[in-house]
């Protein structure tokens, strides 16, 4: 017989002055509706509307889910489960984000839980597991029940750890090399041997540093001269004590003792030994305590607040933002490449946080967000923070909770951004609008982040910039009817000259037969111009790899990926074709499997084959491909 949990404990009848409280809650569920809870009696002052809770769903599993609403009304449909722990004691989620997950869902026809699934950081989002343990009534040598091969190997592996091992069913699975294990648990199960519970544990883990400081009963003067004499023996140990109190001056204030120095630092000096730090600590001459610290800690020389002057284009335009900000709530920033848009952007955040509230950046890539955090650094300091899928779960939920206790006011980001609970929202700045990195296509919510950013402004009664060189046709249509306000730079920055653009028709090169490979005489000409001034040319071509495709020439068979259905790209580097979706490759071949024939063709060029006619065109030059 298998042990089981009940998660739902029995309740006392409730007492004449005690209300029955019920929540609504939001699971990470594609579900398409809310599910209500019953709130403990001994609990009921602790719950809170954007906080998390644990409840079960179904018969065994459970699931951390954020709490929508606290009301007294039972469900009709089903007698409610009682919540079985909250973990929160402070909202995770604010009452702004809430009303923008039920219009995000609305919107965009995808349930909360989807929402939620999408906007919480995987650390904050706790499911239970499936974990086995053997039974604690199991005696392996009283055991009448006999067991195979598998049934003894998990049997040894639980036995052979520490009392309480367990393991999961994906370990379960490894363990036996086989996918279908469910019936040898079933077995060692009927036959007491295990039993299945459900684990959940956090998976958000803070940054714990280990520390040391000196023992306080050597701290007076008299008792550190007498450690002293003791190592005058022990030279490496003795090194270790004077670097500490290089860094700790323990004479002029003890109380600076107390916060003591990272271990670590003790044994940066490559002539300090970690052997004779760790000897110092089990002498108990140095105390080791471990602490809890930021992620992004707080950085002195960030807190420069560099000021710098705008031109008087900038000004002009900064002065007619702020002044469509009067009468309306979205404005576009039409301004060439180079015109200086971001010291505007600049100025406006530093306007907004000396009115006390909070400002979101938005940047369609993460390959942009580097260069522009570090010129904001140097402006706003400790004050930024940074969020993007590049970041561990742990640094994301420390950003999350830095937006949400207010250290940082303002946040550059991409498009998961505009799901951070932010609750003072004072300006929002959508760089480069018209990019499609905004949008997202799979998994639920398919939203497109500047519409989301425009709601979570308006929802807070905040201004929004939208900035670009090439507006999107219906933002730029926004303008025209008169609901955006529309701020014009046409100038770059320092008067500096617009790039010259030349077209030039293949066509007619190909018709004269005066192209050399894939490259006109034109463009030809001006590389060697460049090159002949020792500068430098950036080529673009938007194909990866040696061609697009190949066929044969004969019946005009193309290869395509087996899971895809779309054409394999050539490359000749590593002589295979490789699907640009999935990663698929196979190796390129000799003769055609459709008809036998061994004419088969590369069609088209990419990166690859640029980069070899270069090198034969040009063999003086250095020519590299990324």
């Amino acid at each position: 017989m298998s042990l089981t949990f009940d998660f739902v404990q029995p309740q006392p009848e409730p007492a004449a002055d005690r209300v029955t409280l019920f929540t609504d809650v939001i699971l990470p569920l594609p579900l398409p509706r809310l599910y209500t809870y019953r709130v403990p009696f001994e609990l009921n002052d602790q719950v809170v509307i954007g906080g998390r809770v644990i409840v079960q769903f179904g018969a065994k599993r459970t699931l951390s889910c954020i709490v929508a609403a606290v009301h007294e009304t039972p469900p009709k449909e089903y007698q409610a489960k009682y919540i079985l722990e909250f973990i929160d004691d402070a909202p995770v989620v604010t009452q702004p984000q809430l009303k923008l997950f039920r219009w995000l869902a609305d919107y965009y026809m995808c349930t909360l839980g989807e929402v939620i699934n999408a906007a919480l950081p995987a650390a904050l989002k706790l499911s239970s597991e499936s974990r086995v343990q053997l039974h604690p009534a199991f005696v392996r040598e009283e055991s009448t029940y006999p067991l195979s091969g598998q049934e003894e190997k998990i049997v040894e592996t639980l036995s052979a750890g520490e009392d309480g091992k367990s393991l999961t069913f994906t370990e379960v699975g490894e363990l036996l090399g086989i996918a279908s294990f469910h019936k040898v648990i079933k077995s060692l199960m009927q036959k007491d041997v295990i039993f299945l519970f459900e684990h959940m544990a956090d998976k958000y883990a803070p940054k714990v540093v280990k520390k040391v400081r000196l023992a306080h009963h050597f701290v007076a003067e008299a008792a550190l001269e007498g450690l002293f004499a003791q190592l005058a023996a022990r030279p490496k140990q003795l090194d270790v004590l004077m670097r500490y109190l290089q860094k700790v001056p323990v004479y002029q204030n003890e109380f600076t003792n107390q916060t003591g120095i990272e271990k670590a630092y003790l044994t940066a000096a490559p002539h300090l030994s970690p052997s004779a730090v760790n000897t110092l600590v089990k002498n108990g001459v140095l105390e080791q305590f471990d602490v809890i610290v930021s992620r992004f800690p707080l950085d002195d020389a960030a807190q420069a607040n560099m000021h710098f002057t705008l031109s008087e284009a900038q000004t002009t335009a900064r002065d007619e933002i702020m002044g469509f900000f009067n009468t309306k709530d979205i404005v576009l920033l039409h301004g060439v490449t180079g015109a200086g848009k971001t010291e505007i952007y600049i100025d406006l955040i530093r306007n907004a946080l000396d009115g006390g509230g909070q400002v979101l950046y938005l940047l369609p890539e993460i390959a942009l967000t580097a260069q522009i955090v570090t010129r904001l650094m140097r402006v706003f300091g400790s004050r930024l923070g940074v969020y993007h899928s590049k970041f561990s779960d742990n640094e994301r939920v420390e950003v999350w909770n830095g937006v949400l206790s207010g250290r940082f006011q303002v946040v550059v980001g991409v498009r998961s951004a505009v799901f951070l609970p932010f609750d003072n929202l004072a300006l929002t700045i959508v760089d480069e609008e018209h990019e499609s990195s905004y949008k997202q296509y799979d998994p639920a919510p398919r939203y497109n982040a500047r519409e989301v950013a425009l709601m979570m402004a308006n929802f807070q009664g905040a201004k929004t910039l939208l900035g670009s060189a090439t507006p999107a046709v219906e933002t730029f249509y926004q303008t025209r009817t008169g609901r955006y306000g529309l701020v014009t730079l046409s100038k770059r920055f320092g008067e500096a000259g617009l790039p010259e653009i030349e077209l030039v028709d293949t066509r007619k090169s190909r018709e004269a037969k005066k192209m050399l490979n894939h490259f006109t005489p034109e463009l030809l000409t001006a590389i060697e111009t460049r090159l002949s001034l020792q500068e430098q040319v950036i080529l673009f071509q938007n194909r990866r790899g040696y061609s697009p495709f190949i066929n044969c020439v004969d019946c005009g068979w193309i290869p395509k990926c087996q899971n895809c259905a779309v054409s394999l790209s050539y490359h000749k580097q590593a002589h295979e074709l490789r699907c640009h979706y999935c990663g698929y490759h196979d190796r390129m071949p000799v003769e055609c499997p459709a008809c036998g024939s061994r004419n088969i063709k590369t069609v088209g060029f990419g990166t690859e084959k640029i980069e070899d006619d270069l090198k034969v065109m040009l063999p003086a030059a250095n020519v590299q491909r990324m």
